[in-house]
């Protein structure tokens, strides 16, 4: 809490210098404020000493806003200090107000100090999300995924780093602000987590430790109880949560921001290390990876992969360091610091004895490279080839095991395979189909992703917060849906269309449903009319913006009504504003706020 224009309650109270008392006297007219995260002493009449003192004890910025100046004025002259000598009544109190404000209201008015703030870091895209807004204001989620990701990597461009980091080579990005990500995730988070929810073993969680170039993976059975995994760590031992989006509310935003502006399945893990400890043995991952340091430090070794392990498309098994020779790079994560590597690169990370380690793990592309696409149009393309041409079925070449065909001595059956096998795959390209490729991956990536986080508004106008509700065995706040209703997808990539070949209907996946847990519902989908998916199309090609149902090719108005009713109970789609009629008092973003979020 502070105090403009005013006084700091704290200072007020606990300076320690006559020149810092000095300092906390208004050098400008008071004015007044509503904001509660900021106490404005504004002059209005009062009770004097006993109400401030008040508001102080009962942590009550609304009393304390009531105090005028003067009375202020009068606290602080009655509050200096006096020389031991000659002490008296009211210097004695402050004494003692001093040390009820010291004991009892440290978090209140504890005093902060500013840490520097590096350039292009002055968007916090999860308190952003706090910030109130009208429905009209409802954003791309796609430029607020490149917002949030800029934040991360900032003060680096987005376009630098994809131009020459990218799948290239390491970046590390060092800041003199250790704060800058603390508001994601702490170890007080992590310890919630543990005490607030049902975490297991092996499923959720693992305890590891790396000695005498050997990884030990201590994992007893059942639940994780927090305090035997704290004796764990307090014994040297690494602990790691597979899926701390599933329990906490910001690491969630930040995947699901994320995951819509990559257009793949976005992961995290959380690493809490020991001093003078590790982990994890030498190893490479098949995701690109960011190191977000959250606590503490750790130093970290990466190692040149061989040629063939340069953008793997699995992780490797444990290197012993005499496999991997000397690291390219040694380096030091202290608390706001952010090293990314791509897919390949071998790393390790130990701490050092001084202090202990917090991190986070962000995963991206995963799965996501030609060759993945190629796995998906090929057995497709064969099998269309197949049916259209019987090059492709004929029979292949007597003794071809042998590879030599004893009525035919002269001709090696290996040659003429190849070049059939070559004069095949020309003709194969005819067959490829890109597009239905293309959403196949679409398909795995919406039922490999985590559901989308809205925003207040979004909620609003989504099913979820709005339409009908019941009270008293009454169900009132009835949805309908006209002509000129503006909608749009909630999110691009929450849906994939797939159709069927030789049916009149095509498969819709969606994700607005989906599991907290990867892969903890089965994949969600409807049943639509073939006729129907002009109008997907169209949701897509106009997304972000909102388009009228009346504009929507579908040839009738009862077409159209079945269609958005289809979409709006899965959560597919949201309204540009809310159809309700009564404000939703379930709204607010202070709801179920706790330490693990």
């Amino acid at each position: 809490m502070k105090v403009t224009n005013g006084l700091s309650a704290y200072a007020v109270y606990n300076s320690d210098t006559k020149k810092e008392r000095d300092k906390i006297v208004p050098k400008t007219k008071p004015k007044l404020c509503r904001s509660r995260s900021e106490v404005v002493i504004g002059p209005q009449s009062g009770k004097g000493l006993e109400k401030v003192l008040l508001a102080l004890r009962e942590n009550n910025p609304d009393i304390l806003r009531e105090c005028n100046s003067k009375e202020i004025n009068e606290l602080k002259n009655k509050s200096k200090v006096k020389p031991k000598s000659h002490e008296n009544k009211v210097s004695k109190k402050r004494k003692k107000i001093s040390t009820y404000v010291k004991t009892h209201l440290p978090k209140m008015y504890k005093k902060h100090s500013e840490p520097q703030i590096e350039k292009r870091s002055t968007y916090n895209p999860i308190i952003q999300r706090k910030k109130k807004a009208s429905s009209n204001s409802l954003q791309d989620p796609i430029k607020q995924g490149l917002k949030l990701f800029e934040w991360m990597i900032s003060p680096t461009p987005p376009k630098l780093f994809f131009d020459n980091y990218w799948e290239k080579k390491h970046l590390h990005i060092a800041r003199t602000n250790a704060k800058y990500y603390t508001h994601l995730f702490t170890s007080k988070c992590l310890d919630s987590m543990f005490r607030n929810n049902d975490l297991y073993y092996t499923r959720n969680v693992d305890v590891v430790i790396y000695e005498n170039e050997t990884k030990e993976i201590l994992n007893p059975e059942g639940k994780a109880n927090p305090s035997a995994l704290w004796d764990f760590y307090s014994n040297g031992c690494s602990i790691r949560v597979l899926n701390p989006q599933t329990y906490n509310k910001k690491v969630h935003l930040l995947v699901s921001t994320l995951q819509e502006y990559f257009g793949s399945m976005v992961g995290v893990n959380a690493y809490l290390t020991p001093p003078n400890s590790q982990g994890f043995a030498p190893h490479f991952d098949d995701i690109e990876a960011f190191i977000i340091q959250l606590e503490g430090r750790k130093h970290w070794r990466l190692y040149h992969p061989k040629e063939e392990d340069t953008l793997p498309r699995h992780s490797s098994k444990n290197f012993t360091h005499e496999e991997i020779g000397n690291p390219f790079l040694e380096v030091t994560l202290e608390e706001g610091h952010l090293l990314y590597f791509p897919r390949g690169i071998i790393h390790e990370g130990r701490t050092d004895s001084d202090s202990h380690s917090l991190h986070l793990t962000v995963s991206l592309y995963q799965n996501n490279a030609y060759v993945d696409l190629l796995e998906n149009l090929l057995p497709n393309a064969l099998v269309e080839a197949a049916k259209s041409d019987i090059e492709f079925r004929k029979g292949l070449p007597l003794h071809f095991l042998r590879n030599k065909n004893p009525l035919d001595i002269d001709n090696d059956p290996k040659s003429h395979i190849l070049q059939i096998v070559s004069s095949l795959m020309d003709k194969l390209k005819s067959h490829l189909d890109i597009d239905g490729g293309i959403a196949e991956l679409g398909r795995k990536l919406v039922y490999n992703s985590m559901p989308p986080v809205l925003s207040k508004e979004e909620q609003a106008c989504s099913s979820k917060h709005d339409g009908d509700m019941l009270d008293n065995g009454i169900v009132y706040n009835k949805v309908e849906f006209d002509e000129s209703t503006k909608i749009r997808l909630t999110r691009f990539h929450c849906i994939q269309p797939l159709c069927k070949s030789n049916t009149k209907t095509f498969t819709l996946y969606y994700s607005t449903e989906n599991a907290n847990v990867y892969h903890g519902e089965e994949e969600q989908f409807l049943e639509l009319e073939e006729y129907m998916l002009p109008a997907i199309e169209k949701l897509r090609k106009a997304y972000p913006k909102f388009v009228e149902i009346g504009s929507l090719p579908l040839k009738t108005i009862e077409d159209r009504v079945q269609f958005i009713y289809d979409l709006w109970e899965k959560g597919i789609i949201i309204t540009k504003e809310p159809l309700g009629s009564s404000e939703n008092e379930l709204l607010d973003d202070d709801t179920n706020d706790s330490d693990n979020e």
